[in-house]
């Protein structure tokens, strides 16, 4: 559901915004999620920004209504991350916090301003204790570079502790952070804004070479998967390379653009399939039968591409700045 700004430029911002508060309180009404995006934005950078107060005035405003005041709300703080940053974005990374109060709050069911205010600081917090939120400025890809690592090595979500002992650690001596993570960048390691370099070094450092050998046996259903549409994210990633100049909403134009070219793709193949067979009840046994293909092939394609990260990076797994920046925290 839209939300307009002042941005936007739209004589009746007001009129249009109090409709999308409408429709949402009314599904929320009926028992309905809804996903609220506090920020006000979109970043590439993983910190948490400052927090706009539509999101407390549309909680306010539900509160205000008898059948979710009956049925009760709550409020969960999320934080979404995808696994990895190539290749098919396989598996996504979520992690819910425990519910935020909300009912204590002076004067929240009846909007005052005030309580917005705090509704907004709790939220904030919230998040903070579910999200990855790192050094902002010129610290911060060397804060990236260590959180990436640590992401490989635990293979899965960075103990908070670690990265605020590693910002600690940074801030102290940041020239020499800065001069060790260019040298790593010199050295071969790639971005970690939009590659996974550092976190396919901190997964070597802790298991070695992914296995292959377990995931063999589905190299039919990956050679299909491969032939067939295996080979969209890839032309998706170039493409939003050579068309979206800021690195935050390449995936905004990549994921939609393979997604919706990968049905095409199935939905084409399937029709042909049927044609050439002179029998409709093909479309269907095709179709199925790629998107069985892809969910075979995937475990195989994400140890292929972990394995061609670590191989990568092997040569520089020693580095002076994963040595002295990175393991210390893992």
């Amino acid at each position: 559901m839209p939300i307009f700004r002042p941005k936007d430029r739209l004589d009746d911002m007001a009129d249009r915004n109090r409709a999308t508060f409408s429709a949402a309180h009314s599904r929320l009404e009926n028992g309905a999620t809804c996903g609220i995006f506090p920020e006000a934005g979109h970043r590439e950078e993983r910190r948490i920004r400052r927090f706009r107060h539509g999101s407390a005035r549309f909680i306010a405003g539900a509160l205000q209504r008898l059948p979710v005041r009956e049925r009760g709300l709550e409020i969960l703080p999320m934080h979404l991350d995808f696994e990895r940053y190539e290749g098919y974005r396989t598996g996504a990374r979520i992690t819910l916090g425990p519910p935020i109060a909300v009912l204590d709050i002076p004067g929240i069911e009846s909007d005052a301003g005030s309580a917005r205010v705090v509704l907004s600081q709790r939220m904030r917090q919230a998040l903070l204790g579910v999200a990855v939120n790192l050094l902002e400025g010129p610290d911060y890809e060397v804060h990236l570079a260590i959180c990436r690592y640590l992401e490989g090595a635990s293979g899965g979500r960075v103990n908070r502790s670690a990265l605020d002992r590693a910002a600690q650690a940074i801030t102290q001596d940041p020239e020499a952070a800065r001069r060790d993570f260019e040298s790593a960048l010199s050295a071969g390691f790639r971005s970690p804004r939009t590659t996974d370099d550092f976190a396919a070094c901190g997964r070597w450092d802790s298991q070695g070479f992914t296995g292959i050998l377990p995931h063999l046996w589905r190299l039919p259903a990956w050679g299909i998967f491969i032939a067939t549409t295996g080979w969209w994210p890839r032309v998706a990633q170039r493409a939003a390379e050579r068309r979206v100049k800021q690195v935050s909403f390449r995936t905004t134009f990549s994921i939609p653009l393979t997604m919706v070219a990968v049905s095409l793709s199935w939905l084409v193949l399937s029709l042909g399939s049927a044609v050439a067979w002179g029998h409709p009840a093909m479309a269907p046994v095709v179709f199925l039968l790629l998107r069985l293909s892809q969910h075979m092939a995937m475990p195989l394609e994400d140890a292929w591409l972990d394995r061609r990260g670590e191989n990568r990076v092997q040569a520089h797994a020693d580095h002076p700045f994963i040595r002295q920046w990175c393991r210390p925290f893992a």
